[in-house]
């Protein structure tokens, strides 16, 4: 099994098994490619409380900064162990913007994934595992004791 740089590792363990092995398989591809470039790509966020949801929910609201999300605790895939997100560097320099989130965005399509840059809220460096339920349906699997996936 390949690994990746420690805030990587990290943050995949947060992840269900499932969508573990999905983001490994994503970032062994992405990071061949994003080499090419001289860049790297790393997991920067995994699985979020409720809580660390609504904190990011509020930036641009009710709370200094960005608006980053749409999604308030329990409605984003986040909450639920399935979904990750990933940034470039150029060394040590987190890249916000870049064309190659596009690369690594059509790299997730081919794997199946969900990608966050094709939404009408683009949100380009989020993935996750394509479950075919919404975050409804995965919230009545949690409160029945079913597992996610």
């Amino acid at each position: 099994m390949q690994t990746f740089d420690p805030r990587s590792e990290r943050n995949l363990a947060t992840l269900v098994p499932a969508a573990q092995a999905a983001a490994r398989k994503f970032m062994a591809e992405a990071t061949a490619r994003m080499e090419e470039y001289g860049l790297a790509v790393r997991i920067i966020g995994g699985t979020r409380t409720y809580a660390e949801q609504n904190a990011l929910y509020a930036q641009g609201r009710s709370a200094p900064g960005p608006v980053v999300t749409n999604a308030r605790g329990g409605f984003s895939n986040h909450n639920f162990g399935i979904a990750w997100d990933i940034g470039l560097f150029e060394g040590t320099k987190y890249l916000e913007e870049s064309r190659y989130y596009e690369t690594c965005a059509l790299i997730g399509l081919s794997q199946g994934l969900d990608c966050g840059a094709f939404w009408k809220f683009e949100d380009g460096p989020h993935y996750q595992l394509n479950t075919g339920l919404n975050t409804t349906q995965l919230r009545n699997r949690i409160a029945k004791g079913l597992p996610v996936v």
